[in-house]
């Protein structure tokens, strides 16, 4: 069954507004002026060392190559998307918490994407629960050499183990076809060692939780946690909500936030007795991408993201259904994305729309051209009918089918519209390779239906041609369709207006309590 939980209306992201330029680099040299008041300049500069020393660092991707990334804003900014990685790694915990064998990379149990907004004022953390059953991609272990290849219908928490964090990175890629330029991954020292550098972190339950798998052992209301405690809370599954991943975020949110407010305070980022203990903690407990590598790489991405308040990020979950029915007794316990509506949320933070903002209020990018009005005294003509518009892409039954045999070219166009509201299905490989992409519709109704399907594919007008008498429309792609590549005469693919009613989204300032309070109905 799906996740239910309408987006909260009326709020709105902030317009960027202008800071002085002085503001940009103001962190930074209170940092590096910290850093020279306690130690000197040399011991500065071997403190940085040091710092750099600790850092872990990991390649982008693991061998498949990334979708487009966002279009830019009137300022020429783009958005940036950061994969935050929560590992099951047991590493450096002396046989805690069980699974002592388990000390190498471990299990992606947490993926979030954050997607920060162009303008750098606002984001969304996206979570892809870890028990979904997805197509995992082929993968390329970086340190190893070896392949994995493509599996379907797996975890997604299976990833790390295939590849590392590029291959986490190349399946959230394929999943959600979101661009991410740099990834951070975090083990269970992690979250205790950034708990305890903050001086720990505020939450709030809706009632006692006393589990006795993540040993968390809180009352209800507000509680102070320290950095095991945080492990503990981050961590705990079985006693919240229905006992799944899925349930689990609220926690991780109510977690993610406290923590956020901490960060963004003055008194942490200006203070250098405060600010340290929080930079050696995240140097030696992260590993990042290679290209944030760097003590100053990483305080310049924190400083670009300083003006992000825990108001201005939502936190969103697409919905999705229990897997009871899976022929796989060992799949029987997993979920799997409720389509369209994933897809659809998925599009609208690849167009960077709000979440938290209501309905979006822009036309239809595919409803057609704007009306033209008939000169004064002109009737207008019996023979010619104001066109139809195209039925609307939830009522559309859309085949797509691969005619050249590029792995995964159909399952790119599948998610292209499916993630535009239509109901999209992957079909048998054409039995000869076929050179020019078609779209063919059956009833004269479904003309209008199967010419925006052609446009959301970027194929030109001349593709569209009936055939049959069926009411789904069926795509056939030939060598001539480039995935993302908007074809002659094409118009740009519509992008859905707003939040699916069944996603779950939730701002960081709320101040709802956590474990308990539903949002969403979960059944199974």
């Amino acid at each position: 069954m799906a996740v239910h939980a309408p987006a909260r209306p009326g709020h709105h992201r902030r317009p960027a507004a202008e800071r002085p330029a002085r503001r940009r680099w103001l962190r930074p040299v209170a940092l590096v002026t910290g850093l020279t008041l306690v130690g000197g300049c040399a011991g500065a500069y071997l403190y940085i060392r040091h710092l750099d020393a600790n850092i872990q660092h990991a390649p982008l991707g693991a061998g498949n190559a990334p979708p487009p990334g966002g279009a830019a804003d009137e300022h020429g900014r783009t958005a940036m998307n950061i994969l935050i990685i929560g590992t099951d790694s047991r590493k450096d915990l002396g046989g805690a918490y069980g699974d002592r064998q388990n000390v190498g990379r471990g299990n992606n149990d947490v993926n979030i994407v954050l997607h920060v907004y162009p303008d750098r004022r606002s984001a969304v953390a996206l979570d892809l629960p870890r028990d979904t059953l997805i197509d995992l991609p082929a993968c390329k272990d970086p340190q190893s050499g070896r392949s994995a290849p493509a599996l379907k219908h797996r975890p997604l928490n299976e990833a790390m183990g295939r590849g590392g964090p590029g291959c986490v990175q190349d399946t959230v890629q394929s999943v959600t076809n979101l661009k991410i330029d740099h990834f951070a991954v975090v083990n269970f020292q992690g979250v205790k060692d950034l708990t305890d550098a903050v001086d720990g972190v505020d939450v709030t339950l809706c009632r006692p939780i006393k589990d006795s798998d993540s040993h968390l052992d809180l009352p209800a209301g507000r509680s102070h946690l320290s950095g095991e405690q945080g492990l503990q809370f981050v961590r705990t599954r079985y006693a919240v909500q229905d006992g799944t991943a899925v349930g689990r975020f609220s926690m991780q949110r109510d977690f993610l936030s406290s923590l956020l407010r901490k960060l963004t305070d003055r008194g942490t980022l200006f203070d250098p007795t405060k600010a340290f203990p929080v930079i050696e903690a995240a140097t030696r407990s992260i590993t990042v991408d290679d290209a944030i590598a760097g003590t100053t790489k990483l305080v310049g991405l924190a400083s670009e993201l300083k003006n992000i308040k825990p108001a201005e990020v939502a936190f969103a979950q697409p919905p999705v259904e229990y897997t009871g029915d899976d022929p796989d007794r060992d799949l029987q316990q997993k979920d799997r994305l409720a389509q369209p509506a994933a897809d659809q949320l998925f599009a609208l933070i690849r167009a960077d729309k709000s979440l938290t903002g209501g309905p979006d209020q822009a036309p239809e990018p595919a409803a057609g051209a704007p009306a033209t009005t008939a000169p004064a005294g002109t009737a207008p003509a019996a023979s010619a009918p104001a066109a139809a518009p195209p039925a609307a892409p939830s009522t559309v039954t859309v085949n797509v089918v691969n005619g050249v045999g590029t792995p995964g070219l159909a399952t790119s166009a599948q998610k292209t519209l499916a993630g535009l509201g239509y109901p999209a299905t992957v079909g048998h490989n054409t039995a000869q390779p076929v050179a020019t992409s078609t779209v063919r519709y059956g009833q004269a109704d479904r003309k209008g239906a199967a010419e925006a399907v052609a446009r959301a594919l970027g194929l030109p007008e001349s593709a569209v041609a009936a055939e049959g008498g069926g009411r789904s429309v069926l795509v056939t792609l030939g060598a001539d369709y480039r995935a993302g590549a908007p074809g002659a005469g094409a118009g740009p693919a519509p992008v859905p207006t707003t939040v699916p009613s069944d996603a779950s989204v939730h701002t960081g300032d709320e101040a709802a309590c956590s474990g308990g309070a539903k949002f969403g109905a979960f059944v199974r």
